[in-house]
């Protein structure tokens, strides 16, 4: 009885120690995403979003357009 006893509690012991381990790795997690994750960092990148869409964003590209057609016009 005291063998089966000891047996039981290591196991219990075991999976109290998963259940502690496992809960400190979900705090760990939880904090880290809700340190990163602001209202500042939500419109920087809506706002990088934007100019990338923007018309000077793609000047660069519309002039490469241009001077490619240009040169398929001159062969």
């Amino acid at each position: 009885m005291t063998i089966h006893l000891v047996a039981m509690s290591g196991i219990s012991l075991l999976f109290a120690m998963i259940s502690i381990v496992s809960g400190a790795a979900l705090a760990v997690i939880v904090f880290r995403n809700s340190r990163r994750a602001n209202s500042n960092s939500g419109m920087v990148s809506f706002n990088r979003h934007l100019d990338a869409l923007s018309d000077d964003s793609r000047a660069h590209l519309r002039q490469q357009l241009i001077d490619a057609q240009r040169r398929q016009r001159r062969k």
